[in-house]
């Protein structure tokens, strides 16, 4: 995706015409760059066609772009937008900025911050907040994941498993260890429940996080994930890889592990394209897409 130039944390969605917009983080000239790339042939090559924000790498947390195209085509891209200390690496205000492009991804403009929250690093929940319109405005935040118990939950991704059934899949750390898991919601988001373990690595003192999932491909749910599990360097994230997990039961059981990028690939993503296959995308010394095919 990014022509071997560096870059991490890439995510895609179709664009209505039917070409996938793509979106990550670059590094240039000490500043985070998010940047969208475009693919004719589904995810096979990818063009620059823009970039949506810039700040200096030192001062800001300036990274985890989603792109989607709204009804109406305006695109719209999520991200986050910390402050930090620029002497001293610590954070100072934490951020989600929304940004929109009217002509599918290659100028951008501010539309809104619908989080500001400060956050708590022993005990963070997973929170949506809901806009009708557009993303200009926001509703106040409902909780997903985390109320009751203490754990950091976070790094969320929600797909459609069928009609009004949604899944949640997210990272959630507890005992300074992380795990994926899943919550599962049966009227379109308004109300969460039925916690579930997606997966927990084998071994001791060994991690999984950073999920993305869980694409709907022909009935099957797939989630991406990475873990150090196979590598037992503990010592998080250093020798983690990147897999997946599919489930056929709408998530309530997860099997067919499957390792898509080697030792060290960081922060995957999936897309799914057909009936039978998907794109899966990770940081891997660069942005690089494998396609997979289920059987």
């Amino acid at each position: 995706m990014t022509s071997g130039h560096g870059g991490t944390y890439p995510r895609a969605n179709f664009l209505r015409e039917g070409s996938i917009i793509g979106a990550y983080t670059a590094f240039s000239n000490g500043n985070n760059v998010l940047t969208l790339v475009r693919s004719t042939d589904k995810g096979g090559s990818w063009s620059e066609i823009g970039t949506a924000a810039t700040a200096p790498s030192n001062a800001n947390d300036l990274d985890n772009p989603y792109p989607l195209q709204l009804p109406s085509g305006r695109v719209l891209l999520a991200y986050r937008d910390h402050s930090k200390n620029a002497t001293t690496g610590a954070y100072l205000y934490y951020r989600i900025t929304v940004s929109y492009s009217d002509d599918n991804g290659a100028t951008w403009s501010y539309l809104s911050t619908p989080a500001s929250d400060p956050q708590a690093a022993a005990d963070q929940d997973s929170l949506m907040r809901a806009s009708t319109d557009g993303g200009k405005t926001w509703s106040s935040a409902t909780t997903i994941s985390g109320q009751g118990i203490t754990a950091r939950d976070g790094m969320l991704g929600v797909a459609v498993v069928n009609g009004h059934r949604l899944i949640a899949v997210f990272e959630s750390e507890q005992g300074g260890l992380f795990t994926v898991n899943n919550v599962t919601s049966a009227d379109d988001g308004k109300t969460w429940g039925n916690r579930h373990r997606v997966y927990a690595p084998t071994g001791t003192n060994n991690n999984a996080g950073a999920p993305a999932g869980g694409p709907n491909v022909g009935g099957t749910l797939c989630v991406s994930f990475m873990t150090d599990g196979d590598t037992q360097q503990h010592a998080w994230i250093t020798g983690a890889d990147d897999k997946m997990l599919t489930s056929g039961d709408g998530g309530a059981t997860w099997g067919n592990r499957l390792r898509v990028f080697a030792p060290q690939s960081n922060w995957p993503s999936l897309l799914a394209l057909d009936a039978s296959s998907l794109p899966y995308m990770a940081d891997f010394g660069s942005c690089e897409v494998q396609k997979v095919v289920l059987s």
